[in-house]
């Protein structure tokens, strides 16, 4: 007896710790198993799925966690990125799950299921970054346990449901970066009042629109334990006032840019709790600088750009928290001088005072310093105060001021961490000093508009990352250094326009495949223009990159200091660091280029410059041919030789541009005909071939004869619409141009025709040889074709007679 008893219990204990048989319920493993059907592209994951013996225990599958006490589900995490597919209706046999976590899968636009609303249990569903469209299906409001809800990331669209108001569980709420629409429901406004455990809520960057106060009121001041919002990015209007922010005691994170809204707060001295993190960029605080937005020791980021301040910043602002990571003021009307700030933060900055009015010299700053964009000031005097930055230094613009002097020679100390360098519309003079070169991480160099002299320094050759050069508009000379094509391979924008170099053009620079932009105008430089320009492969295949023309850079260093965002979430059964708020130290910087463009010059950002398929080299003494190889560069934008001493005739295929829109060869000696392969340039809108000697007919085509009569004047033997009405109206001098015209079309149709010809002769031959019948019927065809080519050939020579006689 005491021997089965003690069998007993042992069976019971391998039973209850899962020693025999199978811990999973059957219908749930037959269920994930059609859940994995509907995936692919698992890249290694999974493989522990299926219905092989050594498999059958679907409690120990990758992504599964089974409850200890009935073998239920209750967690299933696919987040693996590369999984594409759709969402089996096989989860609903998943009653018992609280954690759904499908976040980064590819579901390939299909709508959010119905059916996820009938999980009684879930506490957490994620399914953020999957691709779903469509509307939120209202069945959602079902899961009453729901703490967790993320559907950011998405391509959602319609409103946000009615029937949220009951998930008054909520402790987090993300629907960010989606295209929800229309005014957020009133409901919304109840689901606020009843979210007394919410700490997270986040729908910025919708579609919405609609009043602040209408949908919301006053509940959204009793959200005491909200630490998180985020508003922005939407078409939101209203006055914020105190009154919302009445009990947000625990509040850190508040993002209402980019927005319509007013800020009126009337807060005597500052913002009466410690947030943490304020972005208000494009909402309504001015004209006066507002004294709620005193620092306090905990300030961290602060955004006020654009916000239509136009008053002075107080002495008591600059007395700014040490702890502060970022400060952007940028894109006011803010006036006056700053203070001296080198003793101010104890950690690394970024600071963005940029497109205001400060004037005077840029005092010590602090050493500490990340990034610094100070453009588009008043900032007069020296650049002495960047050798008292300390070394973390790795984003600097100091553009659109009125800045004089050398540079400094202390570059060798930002050469582990600088990205981007700005300098350009300034008075700087002087050479460009050597030590720029130990700039081994700058992706981007603007010393545009200055006045700097001598060569470009070779120490620039180190600088193998730089992808952007914009040295245009200085007193540059010697020749075009070879090391540009040799070494600099990323470049895809090389601006040396505006300058004085000399020579011929370096072979190496058709070493530079990546290239999109090239302007070398308005130099001395000779010679001819190199054959090997169709190794510019960038311009012959459309490739589109969306990072192109944008470089990332750190504004601060460290993560955000404090506390978690979602205490009470954390102490559920939720995966606490998808929680955690880390506020990204990487931001962004696009480059801008000045280009001539269809006659003008015209500033192109990064969206521009992303398109732009460009080749300037007027203004110089090149000679010889255009090559013809120039003509594979299928993708140009804009060709502008002009002002040049080319010859020669312009290549017949130019035509092949097709997407060209702008060209100009004007002022040079190009002769002989306009090419008819111009006319079916249909993009074409500008068109410059005045001051040349060109000849002959302006070819008939819809695009050509649009343009203004200046296109061609300046070429005494050209004939035709919009010059003259009529070929015949033209000087004698014109007339072998218009027989040339003629005959050159003849000789096209002739050869067609006689191709055509050789071809049914062919045909026509096999045909005699195998039947008898096809004999007599060929020969009465040859006498009738006899008889028509014989005509048509007196309609022509006649019609070719009385054109001459004109």
């Amino acid at each position: 007896m005491m021997h089965k008893c003690v069998m007993s219990l042992v069976v019971c204990i391998l039973f209850m710790s899962g020693g025999l048989g199978r811990s999973c319920i059957e219908k749930e493993r037959q269920a994930l198993l059609d859940v994995k059907a509907n995936l692919n592209n698992f890249h290694g994951h999974l493989d522990d799925w299926g219905r092989e013996e050594e498999k059958m225990d679907c409690c120990k599958w990758e992504g599964i966690t089974c409850s200890n006490h009935n073998g239920h589900v209750i967690e299933l995490d696919l987040s693996f990125k590369g999984i594409a597919g759709k969402i089996s209706p096989s989860l609903q046999v998943l009653n018992q799950l609280k954690i759904l976590n499908l976040n980064y899968i590819n579901f390939q636009s299909n709508h959010l299921p119905k059916f996820l609303g009938y999980l009684p249990k879930l506490e957490s569903l994620d399914i953020s970054g999957a691709n779903l469209s469509g509307p939120i299906p209202y069945q959602l409001g079902n899961l009453s346990n729901l703490l967790h809800l993320d559907l950011s990331s998405n391509s959602l669209g319609g409103s946000i449901p009615f029937s949220f108001v009951d998930l008054t569980s909520l402790t987090y709420l993300n629907l960010s970066q989606n295209q929800l629409v229309g005014a957020i429901p009133k409901s919304f406004g109840n689901i606020v009042g009843q979210f007394e455990n919410l700490t997270y809520l986040d729908v910025g960057h919708n579609l919405l629109n609609g009043r602040i106060p209408s949908f919301i009121g006053y509940n959204l001041g009793q959200l005491s334990n909200l630490e998180y919002l985020d508003f922005s990015s939407n078409s939101l209007e209203g006055v914020v006032t105190e009154v919302h922010f009445q009990k947000l005691t625990q509040l850190y994170y508040l993002d209402l840019s980019f927005n319509s809204l007013v800020l009126d707060l009337n807060f005597h001295e500052r913002i009466p709790f410690q947030i943490s993190i304020i972005k208000l960029q494009s909402c309504k605080l001015g004209p006066g600088f507002p004294v709620w937005i005193k620092p306090h020791e905990f300030l961290n980021h602060l955004d006020i750009s654009n916000a239509g301040i136009s008053d002075g910043v107080p002495d008591w602002f600059w007395d700014l928290p040490t702890a502060l990571q970022f400060l952007n003021l940028s894109s006011n009307q803010i006036k006056g001088m700053l203070p001296n700030m080198g003793l101010t933060f104890s950690g690394s900055t970024g600071m963005d005072l940029s497109n205001n009015h400060f004037e005077g010299r840029v005092p010590s700053l602090p050493f500490g310093l990340a990034a610094l964009n100070l453009s588009g000031n008043r900032f007069s005097g020296t650049l002495s105060f960047l050798c008292e930055i300390g070394q973390f230094l790795t984003f600097l613009d100091l553009s659109n001021n009125s800045l004089t002097g050398r540079l400094p020679d202390c570059w060798m100390k930002f050469q582990e961490k600088l990205v981007v360098l700005s300098l350009s519309d300034n008075n700087l003079s002087g050479e460009i000093p050597s030590s720029l070169g130990f700039l081994l991480n700058l992706e981007a160099l603007s010393l545009r508009t200055n006045n700097f002299v001598g060569e470009v320094p070779m120490s620039l050759s180190n600088c193998t990352r730089l992808r952007f050069v914009d040295l245009g508009e200085n007193k540059l000379s010697g020749v075009i250094p070879e090391w540009i094509g040799e070494k600099l391979s990323k470049l895809y924008a090389l601006v040396l326009g505006s300058n004085r170099f000399y020579g011929r053009l370096p072979l190496q620079l058709c070493w530079l495949y990546n290239l999109q932009v090239l302007d070398l105008s308005n130099n001395g430089l000779s010679g001819n223009i190199p054959r090997c320009f169709n190794n510019f492969t960038s311009m012959a295949r459309k490739v589109f990159k969306d990072d192109l023309g944008t470089h990332s850079y750190s504004t601060f260093g460290g993560r955000i200091p404090g506390r978690n965002p979602a205490p009470r979430a954390c102490r559920s059964i939720i995966n606490c660091r998808r929680l955690q708020f880390r506020e990204t130290n990487e931001a962004q910087y696009s480059d801008n280029a000045w280009v001539v463009w269809k006659g003008t010059e015209r500033l192109f950002g990064r969206s521009g410059l992303q398109l732009l398929k460009s080749i300037d080299l007027s203004r110089n003494n090149l000679s010889g041919k255009v090559p013809h190889e120039i003509t594979s560069l299928y993708e140009l934008i804009s060709l502008n030789h002009s002002m040049n001493k080319l010859h020669g005739e312009v290549p017949k295929d130019m035509g092949l541009l097709r997407h060209l829109e702008s060209l100009d060869l004007s002022n040079n000696e190009f002769s002989g005909h306009i090419p008819w392969s111009l006319a079916q340039l249909n993009f074409l809108s500008y068109l410059d071939l005045s001051y040349n000697n060109l000849s002959g007919r302006i070819p008939i085509g819809s695009q050509l004869q649009r343009f203004s009569y200046t296109s061609y004047s300046g070429n005494p033997q050209l004939c035709g619409p919009p010059l003259t009405p009529r070929c015949g109206f033209a000087p004698v001098a014109g007339k072998k141009d218009v027989e040339e015209d003629e005959e050159d079309s003849w000789k096209s149709y002739y050869t067609g025709m006689g191709a055509g010809f050789a071809v049914g002769f062919s045909g026509i031959c096999g045909a005699l040889v195998l039947n008898h019948r096809c004999r007599y019927f060929f020969f009465a065809l040859l006498s009738y074709i006899k008889d028509w080519i014989y005509v048509t050939t007196v309609v022509h020579f006649g019609k070719l007679e009385r054109n001459l006689r004109r």
